[in-house]
């Protein structure tokens, strides 16, 4: 019994000695998408991460994304009920998806690293409401799902102000009212440690 705990309490001795913190924010172009419904948007993106290295070459990561900031867009017909004939109109759409990953970071900060991750996502989704005198009340709501994610990169050595370069992809389940949604993209982050 006392050999294991030995061992254990070595090994977190180990970790420790290496053990620091970093934060990081970043932003950059995410490619997102319901290939279901056929839609897609390219746009915008923002990074946000806070993490522990427990060795040299391994991290755990607490990381949140938004993609799709201006992905309203007009593709949903309403049908109703006209003067004489069917009439329908166009209502936007919208892609803006929120994520919350636990991470692995694995590799060196100096060198190429990959980061997977799992969590939650938050889909946007825009509801229509008819009124009284046959008009529609437009508005947003939103709903959670599992999600996955990937992340690899390395850190480019810019004297004085080093970043990491990213390729990112993710994916988001489907819900009540969105669908299953897929993101790819690029990011740069200024991470610093501590």
């Amino acid at each position: 019994m006392r050999i294991p705990g030995l061992v254990l309490a070595a090994c977190l001795v180990a970790a420790g000695a290496h053990a620091q913190g970093f934060v990081g924010a970043g932003g950059g172009l995410s490619l997102i998408g319901e290939p279901r419904n056929d839609a897609s948007h390219v746009g915008v993106s923002l990074h946000l991460r806070a993490g522990w290295n427990l060795t040299p070459n391994a991290a755990v990561v607490l990381e949140a994304s938004m993609n799709g900031f201006d992905s309203a867009f007009a593709d949903s017909l309403v049908f109703g009920p006209g003067e004489g004939a069917p009439y329908y109109e166009r209502f936007s759409r919208t892609l803006k998806t929120q994520w919350l990953l636990a991470s692995v970071q694995l590799g060196g900060p100096g060198s190429f690293y990959v980061r997977p991750g799992a969590g939650i996502a938050r889909h946007a989704y825009l509801w229509l409401k008819p009124l009284a005198n046959d008009a529609m009340v437009q508005g947003t709501g939103w709903e959670i799902s599992p999600a996955l994610g990937l992340a690899a990169g390395r850190r480019v050595e810019i004297p004085g102000f080093p970043l990491n370069v990213e390729a990112t992809v993710g994916w988001s389940g489907t819900r009540d009212r969105t669908n299953s949604r897929w993101t790819t993209g690029l990011q740069v982050a200024r991470v610093i440690h501590f």
